[in-house]
């Protein structure tokens, strides 16, 4: 027994050297042309996947009687990737964590860019269920490894500025998302190609064009190695040493073969790689998973997970709702020529779907009844611009602040900040200050979500980072989903419900801060130790 646990202690440092020598290697390779490359697939990956569950809030109100959707149908649209999700994550983290990322960061795009496709050319609202189901599912193969890609390969010394750069890519899918639907869905097409059965209109247009930011990736991510610090985690040396080589030439511009680092262990010999069974890798992966499930582990894993969960229940029905929201103040400013306090917006329409069971107006002159659809204007696009702006902005000053402040103070601050915007809803009168609360409320939570994902993704081994990191998306993801059908039944409730809520979760979030575990200042994986 005490040989054995001698034997694995001397393991484990023999692991903990190679790791740090990766890490010098990687500060060798310095920062250049290949990270861009890498950003540009982060870029597109983030683009795909949040184009996903973001287009569903553009197209329902022109699409609705086309798809003939009611308000229930809607909120399951918007709804039903973060399902496909849920289903999935679990299985993915650990087959990333098992195979490797980069297989995965192509099949998820892969399935992406042929559900988008698809789902342009749907022509009926359960085709376009089904579709979005199927996206969230891919979705979640390539979700979960992106970042655990990016990080690997960033030089410790600027990990936590590229991080905090990728969290900016969200923000700026908002904007892309927005200018798209600005683009195209005000657009007059129809085009029949079978009548009756195939015809496309605006709506299919749109999602069309998003598909091209998976078809990117898929190639982008084809182009790149795989991790390095995931093939020398997995006792493939050579292959490690090689992607290391292909960095260094490509940031320097300097020989392969003069590359310094020969060897990841002390010796200064070169390991063979050893060629593993498939059920080798799959019976060595379930003995780390274990780890994964004791102290502790476990009580970051659970403290990360709750945080996730609170913190997407808010803002993902804020950001899926506030198309919704801009459209109700937009339609009330037409009818009655001026704009009200927020609250009697938000009153007014909910006391019309009192009268209306949905909102699709059936304008019976005669038979049938002509559908007419309420569309959304041009102050609707610009508030998702707005959002995304007002989120990178914020997203930048959060990687300026967070060398000096630290992850947890700034995660604090930003917290508190968030949920004063949200309460302050209240108080407003103009369709500006509303716009500018809310894309403010959604931007810091965004913003803190973005430091707390910096911090979980590097105090879990490994090993074990890509399952860590999908058990936690996939909590996030169940938030989500409650987030979105909560919203609707807390605005019945009172038109500040929604908000005061979020409100409230923001305070507590910020006094769960204290019990995050610290991350050190040279930006090390604390997992790995």
């Amino acid at each position: 027994m005490a040989k054995d646990l001698s034997e694995k202690a001397q393991q484990s440092k023999g692991d903990g050297d190679a790791m740090k020598i990766l890490e010098d290697a990687l500060t060798l390779c310095k920062f250049g042309k290949f990270h861009f490359l890498l950003l540009a697939a982060s870029l597109c990956s983030i683009f795909a996947a949040m184009l996903v569950t973001t287009t569903s809030s553009y197209i329902l109100p022109v699409a609705e009687c086309d798809l003939k959707m009611t308000i229930m149908y809607k909120g399951l649209l918007n709804a039903i990737p973060f399902l496909g999700q849920i289903g999935a994550s679990l299985f993915t983290g650990f087959l990333v964590d098992t195979f490797g990322r980069k297989i995965f960061l192509i099949g998820g795009n892969v399935g992406i860019f042929i559900g988008t496709l698809l789902e342009g050319s749907s022509q009926t609202y359960w085709m376009m269920l089904f579709i979005k189901l199927i996206e969230g599912i891919s979705l979640s193969l390539s979700f979960s490894a992106i970042s655990s890609m990016l990080s690997e390969f960033t030089p410790i010394s600027i990990r936590d500025r590229v991080l905090l750069t990728y969290s900016g890519f969200t923000s700026t899918s908002l904007i892309v998302a927005a200018l798209l639907a600005w683009a195209s869905l005000p657009l007059p097409i129809h085009i029949v190609v079978w009548e009756g059965y195939f015809e496309l209109h605006a709506w299919n247009v749109y999602l069309y064009i998003c598909s091209i930011w998976s078809f990117l990736a898929m190639i982008l991510y084809y182009c790149l190695p795989e991790s390095p610090k995931f093939l020398l985690s997995h006792a493939r040396e050579k292959e490690a040493l090689e992607v290391l080589k292909t960095i260094y030439s490509m940031n320097t511009g300097n020989d392969r073969d003069s590359f310094p680092i020969l060897s990841f262990n002390t010796s200064g010999t070169l390991k063979p790689t050893d060629v593993i069974s498939l059920k080798k890798q799959l019976v060595n992966a379930l003995v780390e998973v274990k780890e994964l499930f004791r102290r502790p582990l476990i009580y970051r894993l659970l403290l990360f997970s709750f945080i996730t969960f609170a913190g997407l229940i808010v803002f993902t029905s804020l950001r899926l709702w506030y198309p919704q929201i801009s459209t109700i103040i937009e339609n009330y400013s037409k009818n009655h020529g001026e704009t009200a306090q927020f609250c009697v917006m938000i009153t007014d329409y909910m006391d019309g779907l009192k009268e209306t069971p949905s909102d699709v107006i059936l304008t019976n002159i005669t038979e049938p009844s002509v559908c007419v659809p309420k569309l959304s204007g041009t102050q609707t696009y610009m508030n998702g611009i707005i959002l995304g702006f007002v989120s990178l902005m914020f997203v930048a000053i959060s990687a300026f602040l967070v060398e000096y402040l630290g992850q947890k103070i700034l995660m604090f601050i930003i917290l508190i900040l968030s949920a004063l915007c949200s309460a302050s809803l209240y108080w407003t009168n103009q369709s500006i200050q509303i716009a500018i609360l809310m894309s403010a409320t959604c931007g810091l939570l965004q913003t803190a979500l973005s430091l707390q994902q910096n911090m979980f993704i590097r105090v879990f081994p490994t090993t074990l980072r890509a399952l860590a990191v999908s058990i936690i998306i996939m909590v996030g993801r169940i938030g989500s989903l409650s987030g979105n059908i909560i919203f609707p039944i807390l605005l019945r409730l009172g038109c500040m419900a929604p908000f005061i809520t979020t409100s409230c979760i923001a305070l507590g979030l910020a006094c769960l801060v204290y019990f995050l575990p610290n991350v050190n200042k040279e930006n090390k994986d604390t997992g790995d130790k």
